[in-house]
């Protein structure tokens, strides 16, 4: 039995400037999280670190039944987005420069 991490993550948000309307605004600064099992070997260790505080204890087996994913994913997208609109971890939004 390997070693599997859950990772969490979210999709990038795009971009704002100040010359959009609050609705566009809204729209465009939902965080789209995601969750999912990844092998130890894929992951590229760095000096980032994210300290999030999720009520559910998440598992593998949280991750296979659909209501418990989807109601820890929620939960998720809601703390990223106090995250984000607070501006808390900026680097954490913003896409990967290779």
């Amino acid at each position: 039995q390997l070693a599997c991490p859950l990772d969490l993550g979210c999709h990038s948000v795009l971009k704002v400037t100040k010359d959009m309307n609050k609705k566009k605004l809204s729209r465009r600064s939902r965080v789209k999280p995601f969750l999912k099992v990844v092998n130890v070997s894929h992951l590229l260790p760095t000096r980032y670190g994210l300290d999030i505080k999720v009520s559910t204890r998440l598992t593998s087996e949280t991750l296979k039944d659909t209501t418990k994913k989807q109601r820890v994913s929620k939960e998720v997208k809601r703390l990223l987005q106090e995250r984000y609109l607070a501006g808390k971890n900026k680097w954490f939004f913003s896409k990967l420069r290779f």
